[in-house]
């Protein structure tokens, strides 16, 4: 569950940053080529000093509903979604519906989630920003053609690189 207590005290960064690793997940900050991955690391320091710039959930837990922590983050570009199993069509919509997202996310790859559908796929369309999508090995996929060739109306600038059967 999503401590709201927890966001105020800490900043959105923090508090996601939090969330996120002890879902198996790794964050990097802006300015730092290093992943952040062990929680006891993580950095301390003034409040808000530390961004979260990119997201890295391979193999982790993270679900729909600690979703809310996302919601603070303004600087995320980039977000690799792989084998997460907790990952489906409603985790897509929320992640489309972030209003931050929206301004900022700029590449997304979701790989091995094996309960997203078309639907979720879809509903990434309100991510105005996003440059590149990388889709692999998603089975749930069934309506390919008309699926990306709805994607690609509502998101024009969008490169779309897709690895499926």
């Amino acid at each position: 569950r999503v401590d709201y207590e927890r966001i105020q005290a800490v900043g959105p960064d923090r508090a996601a940053s939090e969330w996120l690793l002890r879902c198996g997940a790794l964050v990097r900050y802006q300015g730092s080529p290093k992943w952040q991955q062990d929680y006891n690391g993580l950095p301390t320091g003034p409040l808000g000093r530390y961004k979260i710039e990119a997201i890295n959930a391979t193999d982790s837990c993270i679900m729909y509903r600690g979703f809310d922590y996302l919601d603070g983050l303004e600087h995320v570009t980039d977000i690799k979604l792989e084998k997460c199993m907790y990952i489906q069509d409603e985790c897509l919509q929320r992640l489309s519906d972030t209003s931050n997202l929206q301004k900022s996310l700029q590449k997304l790859k979701i790989i091995s989630c094996g309960n997203v559908t078309d639907k979720g796929i879809l509903a990434l369309h309100k991510l105005k920003n996003l440059e590149y999508l990388y889709l692999s090995d998603l089975p749930g996929i069934k309506e390919k053609e008309t699926t990306f060739r709805v994607l690609q109306q509502a998101l024009p600038n969008l490169e779309l690189e897709l690895d499926l059967e």
